[in-house]
């Protein structure tokens, strides 16, 4: 596979970014091992800036380096699924417990920008490439827009986290025209649950919506081999 040559200014983030894109995207496969020399000649740079790549793109979870062995692309597995979901799912429905918390007038505000992001998210997947429009992370957007309603940057923190890179790749893979318009009219239905207020229906769309993301990654999973 040819990469793009790459210019001498941030070489360092733009080696980084390349490679990560490429990850993201699974033209680097799961399991793949990653050759720096390889790397380094085909973006046009040294060695050293593909090291510190892999190095920050080990910290995000997307590679794994094996000592003496070389660094593989990691992959995403059902349990690795099974958790995350379940991780978040628990964070979202304390979200929901604690919107009481939260005055009526501030509340719309946040919904009236929760609603922004989907129907720009709407927009332009119409006018857009896919590879645009995924760099504009809508999902994570609204997401970590939900999260900061329960007003604790620990908690939303650590949902960010758990939607890391390695996450996001395997959501990625899954991503089309029909899936995403699904995933807006769920995203508008758990808005609206909020603006009624009722802590079970809320918890009850977000489960609905978890769970179908759930069962589009296992199925891609399964038809994969174990493994996206």
């Amino acid at each position: 596979m040819e990469l793009p040559k790459i210019d001498t200014s941030n070489l360092w983030d733009k080696t980084y970014n390349i490679l990560k894109e490429r990850i993201i995207r699974r033209e680097f496969r799961p399991n793949q091992k990653l050759l720096i020399p390889e790397l380094a000649e085909q973006l046009g740079v040294s060695r050293t800036p593909i090291r510190d790549a892999l190095n920050r793109l080990e910290m995000d979870g997307l590679v794994t380096t094996v000592s003496k062995v070389g660094t593989f692309v990691n992959g995403i597995e059902i349990h690795d699924v099974l958790d995350i979901m379940d991780t978040r799912m628990m964070l979202e429905f304390w979200v929901a417990e604690k919107l009481a918390d939260v005055p009526k007038e501030e509340l719309e505000k946040e919904l009236m920008v929760m609603e922004a992001i989907i129907q720009r998210s709407l927009k332009d997947i119409k006018t857009l490439s896919l590879k645009q429009y995924l760099q504009n992370d809508y999902n994570m957007a609204f997401h970590l827009k939900f999260m900061e309603l329960g007003r604790n940057n620990k908690n939303t923190e650590i949902y960010k986290n758990i939607m890391n890179y390695r996450f996001l790749a395997a959501e990625t893979s899954l991503i089309s025209e029909d899936m995403i318009t699904t995933a807006a009219n769920q995203h508008l239905a758990i808005i609206q649950s909020l603006r009624d207020g009722n802590v079970q229906q809320i918890k009850s769309v977000i489960k609905i919506h978890l769970d179908d993301s759930k069962e589009r990654l296992i199925l891609k999973i399964d038809k994969n081999g174990g493994i996206i």
